[in-house]
């Protein structure tokens, strides 16, 4: 039976006490195609137009998708054209990226913007992998599994990820798999950009959590509208504010700012985390990762500050991406700069290679007085999510995957 079929298609394996689907749909997200990989606990969505995972369904909560959602009408992104779209989505490099962009998208084989010469040759922000359409593969073993996957022309790369669902807990695993085509080694940056959106993100409200030891906050170039002090070295959350007092960037405020912070994992720890919650809406995102896969976390907040094309000043948004690169740079300058509190800011990926990663997302319901995530661990066959200020640990069997 061939998996790419027809929209609506369905292919179910039935696993433990529920039944696991994979459906490609027509219209998942303006219009656009993709697939919708379903449990009986909930569902994860993802685009072919980009390879962004642009839902994150669970039930118990109700119709809460915590994953960003612009407000401009989004198009697949290889449907770009700068003549006829650079009113709407802007103009190159960024262009392209925004025209498409939700949720969950992935910055490779650089993070940042393409250097001039680069944007003359035709390259967009973050690289190609957010901006050309995914295929999927086929899996006749595992039909209730998605695999699918991203040819890089330009960069003479592909990447490629598998999603599988847990038939019981809340638990989606991913694996991605970079391949190098090229005969050269090359230094390369892999950045999970994922962001939030409202009704989950609420200024005040929603928490942010991470075991940051070193941070820094990004150039005054960034944003007119930076309430943050540029440059400026901390110690996570608390960072420091151009009036001199510091802000606590567990949550987001509220007003018109923009600004962007660099994160360095605590090194002790071997299966990092970012964990997102908002206890008014009793929902917890966490997504778990090794440390020596992505040693950087990259804090982006976004609150009605950009006024130009797509933004238009109506959009609140916050990316907390796990990542090998601390800040969104041409490539040449992250290689130049080297290292930042001792740790690399890139990878390399030799000629003819190919280099696996994996992460665990879950979504798990809380109490409305969920104070946050002070420590995730990883027991034999569970993972174990410790409570800021109380002893309360939520418990979730997994699969052994990291």
């Amino acid at each position: 039976m061939k998996l790419r079929g027809i929209s609506g298609s369905r292919i179910v394996h039935k696993k433990a006490k529920g039944a696991l689907s994979v459906v490609r749909r027509s219209n998942l997200l303006d219009g656009r195609s993709g697939f919708q990989l379903k449990s009986s606990w909930g569902h994860v969505s993802v685009l072919e137009g980009g390879g962004h995972i642009c839902e994150l369904m669970l039930n118990s909560v109700g119709s809460v998708n915590p994953m960003w959602k612009p407000t401009w009408k989004t198009i697949d992104p290889p449907a770009y054209s700068p003549k006829k779209h650079e009113k709407i989505y802007g103009p190159p490099p960024e262009g392209r990226l925004l025209a498409g962009i939700a949720g969950h998208s992935i910055s490779f084989d650089f993070f940042g913007p393409p250097s001039e010469e680069e944007i003359a040759a035709g390259h967009s922000t973050h690289g190609e992998a957010p901006a050309v359409k995914w295929r999927r593969q086929s899996l006749p073993d595992a039909p209730h599994n998605l695999a699918y996957m991203a040819d890089l022309p330009q960069a003479r790369m592909g990447l490629e990820r598998m999603i599988t669902l847990d038939g019981k807990n809340p638990v989606v695993y991913c694996e991605e798999t970079a391949s190098n085509l090229a005969t050269f080694d090359r230094p390369i940056s892999w950045n999970h950009h994922v962001t939030f959106g409202p009704p989950f993100l609420e200024a005040g409200v929603t928490l942010f959590d991470m075991p940051a030891t070193h941070s820094q906050v990004c150039p005054a170039t960034f944003s007119k509208d930076m309430r943050l002090q540029p440059d400026s070295i901390f110690q996570w959350p608390e960072a420091p504010t151009k009036q001199g007092g510091t802000v606590d960037l567990r949550r987001s405020a509220k007003g018109q700012y923009g600004h962007y912070t660099a994160h360095l994992l605590n090194p002790q720890i071997e299966h990092s985390f970012i964990a997102v919650s908002n206890p008014r809406l009793r929902l917890l995102v966490l997504y778990v990762f090794n440390r020596k896969d992505y040693p950087w976390v990259a804090n982006w907040e976004e609150s009605y500050s950009r006024v130009h094309a797509p933004w238009k000043g109506r959009e609140f948004c916050r990316g907390f991406e796990f990542s090998t690169t601390p800040f969104p740079i041409p490539r040449r300058e992250t290689v130049a700069n080297g290292r930042l509190f001792g740790e690399s800011t890139y990878i390399w990926l030799p000629a003819k290679s190919r280099k696996r990663t994996r992460y665990v997302i879950l979504m798990l319901q809380v109490s409305e007085n969920f104070k946050g995530v002070a420590a995730v661990e990883i027991d034999r066959n569970s993972i174990l999510v410790h409570e800021r200020s109380t002893q309360s640990i939520i418990k979730t069997h997994v699969k052994p995957f990291l």
